[in-house]
């Protein structure tokens, strides 16, 4: 049995990606599915193992994921939003887990986005295609919000509460 101080967090599920069991994910500290021998995934509080089949870049720190055993999205959906880890003897010699209050922004998927206090969504997914990092925000109505990462519209950050609170440009939320 895996346990949980034999583990590295390493990055986070985002959401399936297409009907096929494909899956968004995100790897901080310059990590590449290469470097993988599986990624673990906590599940009804068991850390279980996944070995990647392929995987595609997707952006900088962004890849889509192709796992043994995940044939379809409603598979694929078990895994959405879960935190990576990799067995910490396994990582490369070059990794180096911080262990300080540095955030990615991988990190940030399932925090609250905030305007003036007043909550705008939930933080689904994390598009770093670009050299502009977007983050994809669920809004309560079902609507998407693209919200740039960009330290002149962040008021404030508390990771206690997991909020960024902006403040967002006339019309991007008419986007």
């Amino acid at each position: 049995m895996i346990g949980r101080d034999s583990l590295s967090e390493i990055g986070h599920m985002a959401r399936p990606h297409g009907i096929g069991g494909e899956m968004t994910a995100s790897l901080d500290y310059g990590l590449s599915p290469d470097d993988l021998r599986c990624i673990i995934v906590e599940i009804d509080g068991i850390f279980v193992p996944f070995f990647i089949k392929s995987f595609r870049t997707k952006g900088h720190e962004s890849y889509l994921l192709t796992i043994d055993g995940i044939e379809s999205d409603n598979e694929a959906k078990l895994l959405a939003n879960k935190v990576i880890y990799a067995l910490t003897d396994e990582l490369p010699e070059s990794f180096e887990n911080e262990d300080e209050d540095g955030l990615y922004a991988s990190d940030l998927i399932g925090w609250t986005i905030t305007e003036d206090d007043t909550p705008l969504g939930i933080i689904d997914n994390i598009d770093d295609s670009t050299a502009n990092v977007l983050l994809i925000v669920s809004t309560a109505d079902n609507k998407t919000i693209y919200v740039p990462l960009a330290d002149e519209l962040i008021n404030s950050v508390d990771p206690d509460t997991k909020t960024i609170d902006v403040t967002l440009p006339d019309g991007i939320k008419d986007l």
